[in-house]
């Protein structure tokens, strides 16, 4: 049996011994969050960065995914425009379908077939609720380019 000096304990020095916890200080805390209900007011503001999706990069098939949606139950995204780019340009061969929708399944589609390199269209107010995302996904692209989906329009969130 191993004793442990009691100025060790006393100190705080057992953060080194096996199965022993440091001394916390009061400064660490948990802050203190407001609870849901207290968020009861809505605010509409612009979408701004909260729309632009990852990079994504082609996969060795040509391929790619790009997801955004909103983030919060008491969110509601509200679109205008879509934007899908790949880093090749105008000139990649590679086509994209965008869905609007919980799932990239053909009845969630916003298009057909686009240009994949570059394109820009509207979207007229789609409502996008929390759980629903809007998706671009490449195919015939050049493996190891990158691709953008960037959607634009206003979100409602909650607010105290």
């Amino acid at each position: 049996m191993v004793r442990i000096p009691r100025g060790w304990a006393r100190q705080g020095l057992m953060a080194g011994v096996a199965g022993s916890q440091p001394q916390q200080s009061p400064a660490f805390r948990r802050i203190l969050v407001p609870p849901i209900h207290a968020y009861d007011r809505q605010v509409t503001v612009d979408l701004g960065n909260d729309g632009m999706a990852p990079l994504v990069t082609f996969t060795a098939a040509g391929t790619a995914q790009a997801q955004i949606g909103p983030s919060s139950g008491g969110d509601l995204w509200s679109l205008d425009q879509c934007f899908v780019s790949t880093s090749i340009g105008q000139l990649d061969p590679a086509l994209c379908i965008v869905y609007i929708g919980p799932l990239p399944l053909l009845n969630y589609a916003a298009t057909n077939s686009l240009a994949g390199g570059g394109t820009q269209f509207g979207l007229g107010g789609l409502g996008v609720p929390f759980g629903w995302f809007g998706w671009a996904l490449w195919t015939g692209g050049t493996p190891g380019a990158s691709g953008q989906l960037r959607l634009t329009g206003t979100k409602t969130v909650l607010a105290n």
